[in-house]
C-alpha cells in the first residue's frame, strides 16, 4: 500500500509579491493555486507561510496519499500552464521534495497550535547505514521528549526521511536528509528554549557524529 508523503516547495518570490492580499495579482495567483491542488485526486491538505528569516520566501507543505498521486497531477496537460502561472510571480530556482513524515498529517507541528514551525534539515551520506539511521531516529526522539516536559510553549514535533537525494556544499555527491518540524507558539519561545540547560545537554541527540551538515529556519504556517 502506497504511503502518503508531503510535497515540500520553497518558493523564491518577486519583489513586492503581496501573496497574503487575496485582492492583489500575487494573491490571487496563489489562491488560483492552492485551488488547483485542492481539486486533484490523492490530495488532502496544503499549508503555506514566508519563511521568517528569508521573508522573500515562500514554503508549501502539501499532503498527498501518495507520491504517486503528485506525479498523476504533474502528467496531466493542464500541469504545464499550472506551473507556468505560478512562475509569475516567482524569482529564481523553486526547490521540490516529498518527505514521509511522522505522524501524518504532520498538523500539529505545522498548524493548529503552532504558529511558527522550526524546520531543521539533517544531512548525511548517502550510503548512511540502516543501523546509524535508526540510531538517529532514536536519540532524535529522546530530544523530543526532553522538549515536551521542559521546553515552555512547545507544540509538537514530525520528521520523516526525504524521498529524493539532496546536495550540500559539505557532502560529497548526494545527500541523505532528514527533515524535523518543531512547533512552536513563536520564534521567542524556541530561542528561550536554546537558552537553557536541558537544551544545552541534549541538543547533540539531534546531531550525531555522522551528521555532515544541518540547517534551520522558521516559518510561519496558514493552513489553506
Amino acid at each position: 500500500m502506497a504511503s502518503p508523503v508531503t510535497e515540500v516547495v520553497t518558493i523564491p518570490l518577486q519583489a513586492g509579491a503581496e501573496i497574503e492580499n487575496p485582492g492583489s495579482a500575487a494573491g490571487k495567483i496563489l489562491s488560483e493555486t492552492l485551488r488547483t491542488l485542492q481539486q486533484q485526486e490523492g490530495y488532502q491538505r496544503a499549508r503555506y507561510g514566508r519563511l521568517v528569516e528569508a521573508p522573500s520566501s515562500l514554503q508549501l507543505y502539501v499532503d498527498w496519499d501518495s507520491i504517486g498521486a503528485h506525479q498523476k497531477f504533474m502528467g496531466q496537460p493542464y500541469y504545464g500552464p499550472f506551473c507556468e502561472h505560478l512562475l509569475s510571480i516567482v524569482d529564481g530556482n523553486m526547490n521540490i521534495f516529498h518527505t514521509r513524515m511522522s505522524p501524518h498529517p504532520p498538523s500539529v507541528a505545522l498548524s493548529g497550535t503552532s504558529a511558527v514551525t522550526e524546520v531543521v534539515m539533517h544531512y548525511f551520506a548517502a550510503d548512511l547505514s540502516e543501523s546509524n539511521q535508526s540510531s538517529f531516529e532514536s536519540d532524535l526522539q529522546k530530544f523530543v521528549k526532553v522538549l515536551e516536559e521542559k521546553a515552555v510553549g512547545f507544540t509538537g514535533f514530525a520528521g520523516g526521511w526525504v524521498v529524493e537525494e539532496q546536495q550540500h556544499e559539505k557532502v560529497e555527491g548526494k545527500a541523505k536528509m532528514w527533515q524535523t518540524c518543531l512547533g512552536w507558539p513563536s520564534v521567542d519561545a524556541h530561542m528561550a528554549f536554546r537558552e537553557t540547560q536541558d537544551f544545552k545537554d541534549n541538543v547533540h541527540l539531534m546531531k550525531p557524529d555522522f551528521t555532515k551538515a544541518t540547517t534551520m529556519h522558521h516559518v510561519a504556517l496558514k493552513e489553506f
